[in-house]
């Protein structure tokens, strides 16, 4: 499978997929700081809060819509809500307006907007994929999408203090031509059969008791729920770089000098977070083809497996060593598992998800970040009761569980490929 031969649906929305992370990377890391700011942490918490669950309630719907009425409509619609809210919120921010609640109602709006849209996004790559380009197509997305949160990181830092609103009237842009995008170039990759129920009482009941019996069938899909709980368990893991792992560096590390490959520097915890960070960005986008290549003749379920262990040792090592040069080692060989087995994930859901619910089994599989965020965030409590080399012991057992539970998923998967294939979720249209 090489790049010429990928679905031009696909090359426009990577292109896409690259600005929109590029500019939602350049406002979220920042909305805690403005908000706080503007209206108190109190408050900014409460915030923060509705506009993560707006974007799982917009996953969930969007997901059923989608499997509905077909990918392309229910992006448009997410894309221009997420177009006008872009700019009501420049609009907010703009030398004539300062209005951070009415900003704040329509963050909310916006990441309602976008939680509708990834669902149908995400469910049209696995329309017009095969599990054998899927690798490939979605080791460009991660790429793409580690190379935006870098740039689109350094363009918050220059312009959210005192360009806001040139910002967002920029992110507006970019909006409005994803927009004519999607309309003029993407095709539709999904057409649901046409439904035998017309009246308008059955309409009606879409809304709630359709979509609760839909996702009510995913629940009871158990290789899918395995593939859930093992990601989020796996994630968890990346989670607490930024909430245990990072509480407990800057803790324990004080200021400092520090050499490595003969170069000086200082260093703290902070600092020291930061450079891993760094370091993995770079890794993920110098490396990505390079490990792809070197893998491609192994077992897939052998790289999957080997990865997320190699990845699950690495990164719980974070929670108790401070030595500068074997935090660095650890990452760069953490970086390795990962890129092992993210592609062979990520493409493993196009075989767990049958071809009239993907979007609504993309929906679930949102909810992979809030749950690793959820259990991340408790780590941080249990950390304070227990000494890190036990939170480190505990991040592996995460891990290894995370991992055991994939192991059980390909042995299934791969002699149940055709079964899977066939298989039907009642989705009402």
């Amino acid at each position: 499978m090489k790049l010429r031969d990928i679905h031009p649906n696909i090359k426009l929305r990577l292109v896409m997929q690259f600005l929109g992370s590029l500019i939602s990377m350049a406002v979220i890391p920042f909305l805690a700081i403005y908000f706080t700011q503007k209206i108190g942490a109190t408050k900014t918490g409460i915030i923060l809060i509705l506009i993560v669950i707006s974007g799982v309630i917009g996953g969930f719907i969007g997901g059923h819509i989608s499997d509905k009425i077909g990918r392309k409509k229910i992006m448009i619609y997410a894309e221009l809500g997420i177009l006008l809210s872009y700019l009501f919120i420049a609009l907010c921010n703009s030398p004539w307006f300062d209005l951070p609640y009415i900003s704040a109602t329509f963050f909310i709006i916006n990441m309602f907007c976008g939680g509708m849209f990834q669902p149908a996004a995400q469910a049209m790559i696995i329309d017009v994929t095969n599990s054998e380009s899927r690798k490939l197509v979605f080791t460009i997305s991660y790429w793409l999408g580690n190379l935006s949160t870098a740039i689109g990181g350094i363009i918050g830092a220059f312009l959210f203090k005192n360009y806001l609103f040139e910002l967002f009237i920029g992110i507006s842009l970019i909006s409005l031509l994803s927009v004519f995008m999607t309309i003029l170039f993407i095709t539709e990759t999904y057409l649901p059969e046409p439904s035998l129920k017309t009246s308008s009482t059955n309409k009606k009941e879409f809304s709630l008791v359709e979509m609760f019996q839909t996702y009510s069938t995913v629940l009871k899909d158990k290789l899918f729920m395995f593939y859930i709980l093992g990601a989020i368990l796996i994630l968890t893991l990346e989670q607490s770089l930024s909430n245990y792992i990072g509480i407990r560096l800057e803790k324990e590390i004080p200021q400092h000098s520090a050499s490595l490959f003969g170069i000086d520097f200082i260093v703290d915890g902070t600092k020291m977070l930061g450079f891993l960070r760094t370091e993995n960005t770079i890794l993920v986008v110098l490396l990505s083809s390079v490990v792809l290549f070197l893998f491609k003749k192994c077992s897939e379920r052998w790289t999957l497996v080997t990865g997320m262990l190699i990845f699950s040792i690495c990164f719980s090592i974070f929670a108790s060593s401070n030595n500068v040069l074997f935090l660095f080692i650890a990452m760069f060989i953490g970086t390795i598992g990962e890129l092992m087995y993210i592609p062979i994930k990520q493409a493993m859901i196009g075989e767990l998800a049958p071809s009239n619910a993907r979007s609504t089994y993309m929906a679930f599989n949102s909810l992979t970040l809030y749950g690793a965020m959820m259990i991340s965030s408790l780590l941080i409590i249990i950390g304070e009761w227990i000494r890190p080399i036990y939170m480190s012991g505990l991040l592996l057992i995460l891990g290894l569980t995370g991992t055991f539970l994939y192991y059980i998923i390909t042995k299934s998967l791969y002699a149940k490929v055709g079964e899977q294939n066939d298989r039907k979720v009642p989705v009402s249209s």
